[in-house]
């Protein structure tokens, strides 16, 4: 909204339920008083409202102008809306004012090249003085005598600090009909019609604040889960799309020189698992309620398979195995990051996606060779007749 016609106007588009006073802020003795702020939308409503920018305005009458600065993202019932968020904050005490003490607000006009972090002071009644005020705004048709007996009741609690700090605490505890029991333990005074009246409003009006407020943060809730939804989507087909160029730049990458080790790849380990859609639906549903689980990976264990890779050297005495991913030079190590070391079985192990082929070809393809003798050393099912068997190896180094 333009500075000039802002200046010029004396009222604004909405009226909060709760009178905002001004903008407060300071260091030591001085105070830094404004009736315009801005605050960020998403500290407002998440992400929803990301880089928007909202300034509010406070006029004497107790309506507010709350506008976008160089953006129009915003409906005029959506700033409605936040303006209830605002009203929803927890309330504390600064500099000697009620303010919203869980929201910081930033100052229009700078000071020193720097804008001033400030806090929304707002006019607070009290719960005893609510009170009070239902009491002034019933008229009860009631005797001379019980009129007098009803002041002189009032003026004996108001003037009792410590029971007037017992019905704030009663009420701010939302427990009214203790409130009401104590009102006739300590006065021997039938007025049951006017307190249970006062206090019925005053529960309708707490449970309507409350019904607002769930359904506020129930709208809030979908609006999150949402975004959420949207990211997790993002975020799989980031990482497809990352997959797919490792490897268009695997394949098209030249075949590196032989490396001086020899590989073998066994069958498949394990068997896939196809689920039906009822029986996914039914497993997704019950993993994404434990939080210490990633849903996506834990699908996986149906669909990954795993495969055994054994590795040796060859030297002149023969071939020498490698029993751990450990036992490679770091520039090998680098080149099977996709294998993982089992130390409990001590076994170089394989789970993924890929088929035995793919495993096979990129093996080939990072300088790894293939030798008939190992693969029939390591059991492979090409061959009808294994000459050497594992048990047969008591040293490291093993002669083929």
């Amino acid at each position: 909204m333009d500075k000039e016609l802002t200046k010029s106007k004396i009222s604004g588009d909405y009226k909060p339920k709760t009178k905002f006073i001004e903008f407060v802020g300071g260091k030591g003795y001085l105070n830094f008083i404004s009736n315009e702020a801005t605050i960020s939308a998403k500290n407002l409503s998440g992400l929803y409202y990301e880089d928007i920018i909202l300034k509010l305005t406070i006029y004497e009458d107790g309506t507010v102008d709350f506008d976008e600065v160089e953006t129009q993202k915003t409906t005029q019932d959506e700033r409605k809306r936040l303006i209830d968020v605002i009203e929803d904050q927890t309330l504390g005490s600064y500099r000697n004012r009620t303010v919203v003490n869980e929201l910081e607000f930033t100052s229009v006009e700078k000071v020193k090249d720097k804008n001033v972090p400030l806090y929304l002071a707002v006019e607070y009644q009290k719960p005893i003085e609510k009170l009070g005020s239902i009491f002034d705004d019933e008229k009860p048709e009631l005797s001379d005598d019980a009129m007098d007996n009803l002041n002189d009741l009032l003026n004996s609690w108001f003037e009792d600090e410590e029971f007037t700090k017992e019905i704030e605490e009663v009420i701010n505890e939302e427990n009214n009909q203790v409130l009401e029991d104590t009102f006739m333990e300590h006065h021997d005074i039938n007025i049951n019609p006017l307190v249970e009246e006062s206090f019925a409003k005053m529960k309708e009006e707490k449970l309507n604040e409350l019904k607002n407020k769930k359904s506020k943060t129930e709208e809030e809730i979908f609006k999150l889960e949402f975004q959420i939804s949207n990211l997790g989507k993002n975020l799989e087909t980031a990482k497809s799309d990352l997959n797919l160029l490792e490897e268009r730049i695997f394949d098209i990458k030249p075949k590196e020189d032989p490396n001086g080790y020899y590989f073998n790849v066994s069958e498949r380990l394990n068997e896939s698992v196809i689920l039906d859609e009822q029986t996914e639906r039914i497993i997704r549903d019950k993993v994404s309620k434990v939080k210490s689980i990633n849903l996506e990976n834990f699908m996986k264990l149906f669909t990954d398979g795993e495969f055994n890779v054994s590795l040796s050297k060859k030297t002149e005495d023969g071939f020498e195995n490698v029993d751990s991913i450990k036992d490679l030079p770091e520039d090998i190590i680098e080149k099977l990051d996709f294998l993982s070391f089992d130390p409990n079985e001590n076994k170089i192990i394989y789970i993924g996606d890929m088929s035995w082929g793919e495993i096979v070809n990129k093996m080939i393809k990072i300088g790894f060779q293939q030798n008939p003798e190992f693969d029939k050393f390591c059991g492979s099912n090409s061959y009808s007749s294994i000459e050497t068997t594992k048990e047969e190896v008591k040293t490291k180094k093993t002669k083929f």
